[in-house]
């Protein structure tokens, strides 16, 4: 696979968030190896183990087995050519704290433009790249979290119900934040242009 790059602008934007620091920010790359890529992936099996064995430790169901826990939301991975491109939006939030990190496919060539309501610095922008590179790209930006159990695609629809891109989104476990989908995506149409706004849902209450 060609593309096989994560944002620096994305590492450097949470920096500077966390450090109280508010401006935008040049585009930038580096490559990432596959070894490099092998170990991020191995962290993140055993950060999963170890969440796992703190959980039966503490006497608790391991992920999946909790009876009040929602339904894990399907990864059914949409079948596209390969000749289709996307543009691809990365939500990266403000701090490493801030769960609203999500990814966009804006489909090109179809003349609608998917507009982030958010500040320079809380995205990142990934232009002509097909699905599997765009599926690629999304584990090496949201898959270093060992809270993540998986990842939930969707269809974004135009007004005539045709598919205008995509979007995937983490799913976490449930003690993490009380439901696995915590974020709420919507869509504004305006013309050819599409406004989007990522949201936390509210925690659900204490029994």
């Amino acid at each position: 696979m060609s593309l096989k790059t994560i944002t620096l602008a994305c590492l450097v934007a949470m920096l500077m968030a966390s450090c109280g620091g508010g401006v935008a920010l040049q585009s930038e790359t580096i490559k990432l190896t596959k070894k490099q890529t092998e170990e991020a992936r191995k962290q993140i099996a055993e950060a999963r183990e170890k969440a796992e064995e703190a959980r039966r430790e503490a006497g608790e169901k391991p992920a999946g087995e909790n009876e009040e826990k929602e339904q894990s939301l399907p990864r059914a991975t949409p079948q596209v050519s390969e000749d289709i491109l996307f543009t691809l939006i990365y939500y990266v939030g403000i701090s490493k704290k801030d769960k609203r990190r999500a990814v966009i496919l804006d489909l090109d060539d179809d003349g609608i433009e998917f507009i982030p309501t958010v500040r320079d610095f809380e995205y990142e922008i990934l232009q002509n790249v097909s699905m599997d590179e765009a599926i690629y790209e999304t584990e090496i930006f949201l898959g270093h979290e060992g809270l993540i159990t998986n990842y939930y695609f969707k269809k974004v629809l135009g007004l005539d119900g045709s598919v205008i891109g995509y979007e995937i989104r983490p799913t976490y476990i449930q003690e993490f934040y009380g439901h696995p989908d915590p974020l709420e995506i919507e869509y504004s149409f305006k013309r050819r242009r599409v406004s989007v706004s990522i949201g936390l849902k509210s925690k659900p209450k204490s029994k």
